[in-house]
């Protein structure tokens, strides 16, 4: 059986294996193998030999995370002071490279305005020349959207007229 891995990296195995845990290994050549696992629960006074913060962060960095937390502002400024001092060569050369060659707005603004001239003369149009060469469809819309009214909007004005009908 063919199974394609989506675009989230996820892949469907059926409602056959819903809520069943496998353990995943990659192989050296490439392969994934899923192997379908129990989990014993460890007991209680087992787990309390084993501290682990809270489940997903380690005590270290607990401690490193209640440390940052106890610190005064002017703690936190040299602190800010020291990191911008050990990364000034780095964001330097990041400032300059954006000089170069500007950044990812700037670079994609450019791209677009590129990509618009590249178009033939006839098919370019402002939004008013496209408005007025599409007005019948406009107005056929409008029309359309002044009588439409959403399911929400009908619901409330049955509530207020005191309708207890179904719609």
């Amino acid at each position: 059986m063919l199974k394609e891995v989506g675009a989230s990296g996820q892949i469907s195995l059926g409602k056959k294996y819903a809520g069943q845990l496998f353990d995943m290994q990659v192989l050296e050549d490439g392969r994934v193998q899923l192997m379908p696992v129990r989990v014993v629960p460890v007991a209680r006074e087992e787990l309390a030999a084993y501290p682990t913060g809270d489940g997903w962060l380690t005590p270290e960095r607990l401690a490193r995370r209640k440390a940052a937390a106890a610190r005064t502002p002017a703690q936190m400024d040299a602190a800010r002071t020291q990191w911008e001092e050990e990364n000034k060569e780095a964001m330097d050369a990041m400032n300059e490279r954006a000089q170069k060659i500007g950044s990812m707005g700037r670079r994609i603004h450019e791209w677009r305005k590129e990509k618009a001239a590249s178009v033939p003369e006839p098919a370019q149009q402002s939004t008013r020349e496209w408005a007025e060469s599409h007005a019948a469809e406009i107005d056929q819309y409008n029309d359309w959207a002044s009588q439409y009214e959403p399911y929400s909007q009908r619901v409330r004005r049955w509530r207020e007229q005191g309708d207890t009908s179904k719609p």
